[in-house]
C-alpha cells in the first residue's frame, strides 16, 4: 500500500541470509558418542604437528581441555589413542597409536563419503617461557602468580598426565604426588619407571597434609560414604589424590569384608570428576557433594571441616632443556614465602632426588 512504512524485518533484510548447512559425522557405540568433528580435528592436528600442545593451540583449545578430551576418548575405547615418542626438538613428541590412526581413518572415510571437507590446520605455535602441567597445588599456583615478568602457562591435568606431558615434550615442569603401591614410597619409583634413561629430573618438593573435607555441621563418617548416604566429589583419574583415594577406599572395604567392585558402585558421586582441589571443595560448598579428599590449605580456604588421613609428598619433575631461570625463580619464591597451614618445606627442598 502506498505510504506504508517498511517493517523492521524488511529493513534488516532476510534473517535467513548467510546461513549455511554444516554436517558433522559422529562415531557412536551403544548410543554414546565416541568421536565427533572437533575431536577428530584434534587427532588430525596431533598427527600433523607431533604435539598435543601445538594441536590444541592451533585449534584454539585449552591444553587441559584437549587433554581431558583425549583421556575421555581413551577410557571409552579402553585403548590409548596417543603415545609419547622420544627425540625431537623439545625432547619428545606425540604420535597417534595404531588405535588412534584406525579411528581417525574410519572417521575421515565417513566424511569423504558424505562429501565433507574440513579446513586444514596451519600455523606456528610459540612456546611460553615455561609450561606447567601436573597435579594441582595451591603453593605452586601462588608462586607462579608472583612471576609476572615471565610467560608461564599452567594446566592442572593430574600427576600421571603431567609426567606423560613431559615425555611428550609439551610441559616443562610437573608437580606429582604418586604413591607406589608396591613400595609405599612417593614419586621416586614411578619417576624411575617413566624416565629410566633420563630426559627429566626429580626435585624434592614439600609435604602436604591430606584428608576428608566436608561442610561444617555435617557429620561425616566412612560408613556414610560406603553406603551411598554421603555423596563424594571425586578427583580426576590420573591425579595423585585419586590414586590415594582409591587406595583408602579399598582399605576401608577390606576392613569391612566388602567386595570392592560391588562396594565401589554404591559410592555416590564416584564417577563425577573434578580436576582441581578447589573445584572439588566448591562442589561440597554448593551442596553438589558432601565430602571430598583434599589438602588442608584448600579446605581451610573454603571454611570446610577437615579430618586428616596423613601427609603426602609433592615433588617436582623438570624436563631436561626447560628454562632453568624460570624454574629457579619459582623455587626461590616458594623458599621465601611463608607456606600456608598444611605444608611442610624440608631443608632439601629443590634439590635433585637420587639417580
Amino acid at each position: 500500500m502506498q505510504g506504508e512504512r517498511p517493517s523492521g524485518d524488511e529493513l534488516m533484510g532476510d534473517p535467513l541470509d548467510g546461513l549455511e548447512v554444516e554436517v558433522d559425522v559422529r562415531l557412536v557405540r551403544d548410543g554414546e558418542i565416541i568421536l565427533d568433528g572437533r575431536l577428530a580435528e584434534l587427532l588430525k592436528a596431533v598427527s600433523k604437528t607431533g604435539s598435543l600442545l601445538s594441536a590444541a593451540k592451533l585449534l584454539g583449545i585449552p591444553y587441559s581441555k584437549a587433554w581431558r578430551s583425549i583421556t575421555s576418548l581413551e577410557r571409552k575405547l579402553g585403548k590409548s589413542v596417543i603415545a609419547p615418542r622420544r627425540g625431537g626438538r623439545s625432547g619428545g613428541g606425540t604420535n597417534l597409536t595404531e588405535t588412534g590412526r584406525k579411528l581417525l581413518s574410519m572417521y575421515e572415510r565417513a566424511e569423504k563419503r558424505l562429501g565433507i571437507v574440513r579446513r586444514s590446520v596451519e600455523g606456528s605455535v610459540r612456546r611460553p617461557d615455561l609450561l606447567v602441567a601436573g597435579s594441582h597445588d595451591l603453593l605452586l599456583e601462588n608462586a607462579i602468580r608472583e612471576l609476572s615478568e615471565y610467560d608461564v602457562e599452567v594446566h592442572w591435568i593430574g600427576s600421571y598426565g603431567g609426567i606423560l606431558s613431559i615425555l611428550m615434550g609439551d610441559s616443562d615442569l610437573s608437580g606429582v604426588h604418586l604413591l607406589d603401591p608396591r613400595t609405599g614410597e612417593y614419586n621416586v619409583p614411578i619417576f624411575r619407571e617413566f624416565f629410566p634413561s633420563g630426559g627429566a629430573s626429580l626435585l624434592r618438593g614439600y609435604d602436604r597434609e591430606v584428608g576428608w573435607a566436608f561442610r561444617r555441621g555435617f557429620r561425616f563418617s566412612e560408613e556414610d560414604l560406603l553406603s551411598g548416604r554421603a555423596a563424594l566429589a571425586n578427583r580426576n583419574r590420573g591425579s595423585g589424590t585419586r590414586t590415594l583415594l582409591d587406595r583408602l577406599l579399598l582399605e576401608m572395604m577390606r576392613e569391612r569384608g566388602l567386595e570392592p567392585r560391588r562396594a565401589m558402585r554404591r559410592i555416590k558421586g564416584y564417577d563425577t570428576e573434578y580436576p582441581t582441589h578447589t573445584e572439588a571443595c566448591l562442589a561440597v560448598i554448593k551442596g553438589m557433594a558432601d565430602v571430598t579428599l583434599t589438602i588442608l590449605p584448600v579446605a581451610e580456604m573454603y571454611g570446610l571441616e577437615f579430618t586428616s588421613v596423613g601427609w603426602e609428598r609433592y615433588d617436582l619433575v623438570v624436563r631436561d632443556g626447560a628454562n632453568e631461570r624460570v624454574v629457579r625463580e619459582i623455587l626461590g619464591v616458594i623458599k621465601r614465602i611463608d607456606p600456608p597451614v598444611g605444608y611442610r618445606i624440608p631443608p632439601d627442598f629443590g634439590l635433585p632426588i637420587g639417580p
